[in-house]
């Protein structure tokens, strides 16, 4: 796969996240605030890369929740949490942790090594007041 092949790939996965032209707040009116926290990690031959983060996640925005992947030639489309947040919204959940590994490839021109990119994190949900 060329590079100008990888770069194409790369922005079809982007559009493809924001198929669902949907706002946040339409599809859960009944959440206040969605927080989420989260560490990446990425480990490879040529070292390793960490990156912690706090995402307040606008909900006037469209419905995507993907954190991207820290090796830049991974091939996936990043972390997806949307089934996370539908079933804690589905639950009344108010908190949740957890652990996903990425299930892209390390690279275009290494499609039989798996990209060890990890993520943790912890979504907290306000829902308003009955």
């Amino acid at each position: 796969m060329t590079e100008a092949q990888f770069e194409k790939m790369k922005r079809e996965q982007h559009c493809l996240r924001y198929m669902d032209t949907r706002r946040i707040e339409e599809v859960f009116p009944d959440i206040v605030s969605i927080e989420i926290c989260y560490q990446l990690h990425h480990g490879s031959a040529f070292g390793s890369q960490d990156k912690e983060g706090t995402w307040d996640v606008n909900l006037q925005s469209q419905m995507c929740f993907v954190i991207d992947c820290l090796n830049r030639e991974c091939t996936s489309a990043g972390f997806d949490l949307k089934n996370e947040i539908y079933a804690m919204h589905h639950d009344h959940l108010t908190e949740k942790s957890g652990e996903m590994r990425c299930d892209g490839q390390e690279a275009p021109d290494h499609p039989e090594q798996s990209c060890d990119g990890q993520l943790k994190y912890t979504i907290k949900i306000v829902f308003k007041q009955s």
